[in-house]
């Protein structure tokens, strides 16, 4: 990607946009980098027209933000600047980041997948980056199992969306214990795990229903 990180997060996700519009001001510019990330390694996973060469891009986009959490200077592309200046400025582990590859490598590889592991693999170090933006601190050890836990529920949300893999995942759970900025998302996706539940298709995001829902959880 060679847009600005806000912007990739605009024309890509919306909704993960207007959400970082609940965050505190100091924090948007890493939240948004970090949610870019996520965004440019699903793209590569959407795009893909050769399997083996989006498994080179991702693990390219691994190495790159594994070398900035171990202190390597950022090369100049816009989202791993941003990543380097904003989320490490936030006390992001940008190490721990880089493991939600594990979350979109899969998608790439032939035979069945284990919805649980990969929602876990990019929901949960990804909810706890944000957090970690978010507070400009890690979360306590008390507080790191609901981000876990919020993470995966959204992963598994996003998994239906896009890929159509749905386990019947359960409600979310201990939401207060994670920032209103994420909140608004994982009702989001408690919903639409409850529309895959009974059936239904994925409706439109970011329409003024589903807007409204995510201020009534945020405030």
């Amino acid at each position: 990607m060679d847009d600005a990180p806000d912007q990739f997060v605009r024309a890509r996700d919306r909704e993960r946009w207007l959400s970082v519009l609940w965050a505190p001001a100091a924090a948007r510019p890493a939240l948004f980098a970090i949610h870019a990330l996520d965004l440019e390694q699903a793209r590569v996973v959407a795009d893909v027209s050769e399997p083996m060469l989006a498994e080179v891009r991702l693990a390219w986009w691994r190495e790159q933000v594994q070398a900035l959490g171990k202190g390597a200077p950022a090369p100049p592309q816009p989202l791993l600047a941003a990543l380097a200046t904003e989320a490490l400025a936030r006390r992001v582990n940008l190490v721990a980041l880089a493991d939600i590859e594990e979350g979109h490598l899969p998608h790439l590889l032939e035979g069945a997948k284990d919805v649980a592991a990969i929602a876990a693999a990019r929901g949960g170090p990804l909810f706890v980056a944000l957090q970690t933006a978010i507070d400009g601190e890690p979360p306590a050890d008390a507080q790191r199992p609901a981000l876990l836990a919020a993470g995966a529920l959204w992963a598994r949300a996003r998994l239906w969306r896009d890929h159509g893999l749905f386990d019947g995942a359960g409600r979310a759970e201990g939401l207060r214990r994670i920032a209103p900025a994420l909140r608004g998302l994982v009702v989001l996706a408690d919903g639409d795990l409850r529309d895959a539940a009974k059936g239904r298709e994925p409706g439109r995001v970011a329409n003024p229903v589903r807007q409204l829902r995510m201020a009534l959880a945020v405030l």
